[in-house]
């Protein structure tokens, strides 16, 4: 199973992780908890953190929860991925998502956005498909 160690490098290898600067919380069967910390560059007009700060998170986040029932090279994409905004974020973020449903071809989760005083940011239902794994030639 994937830890939040092995989480982390996953996002640091990649070629957003960096940018974004997620830092991954915690990891277990099926369940994953990033942060993401508030940087001038995140916020819009008006103090608040631009809406896809919570998105990509929420996205990153379930993606990671997914990694963690079928591993590291595991193929899911994001299919879907409804978002509602419960109010404004002027702090990091925290994410906690759950996969629901670890289908053979579609995975369905849930994830929930908070800023760091715990106060729910935004709720997100997220599907995810799973190609077949090239074959070996």
């Amino acid at each position: 199973m994937m830890n939040a160690d092995a989480a982390q490098a996953v996002l640091d290898n990649s070629p957003f992780g960096p940018w974004w600067g997620f830092r991954v919380d915690a990891v277990g069967k099926g369940h994953a908890k990033v942060s993401l910390p508030q940087r001038p560059e995140l916020f819009r007009p008006g103090g608040v953190l631009q809406g896809g700060c919570a998105m990509t998170l929420a996205d990153v986040t379930c993606w990671i929860a997914i990694m963690s029932l079928f591993g590291e090279d595991d193929p899911s994409v994001t299919q879907q991925m409804t978002t509602s905004f419960l109010g404004p974020a002027r702090t990091d973020l925290v994410c906690e998502s759950t996969i629901i449903r670890p289908g053979r071809l579609i995975v369905y989760g849930t994830a929930e956005t908070t800023d760091t005083a715990g106060k729910l940011v935004s709720h997100h239902t997220l599907t995810y498909v799973r190609p077949p794994r090239p074959s070996a030639v």
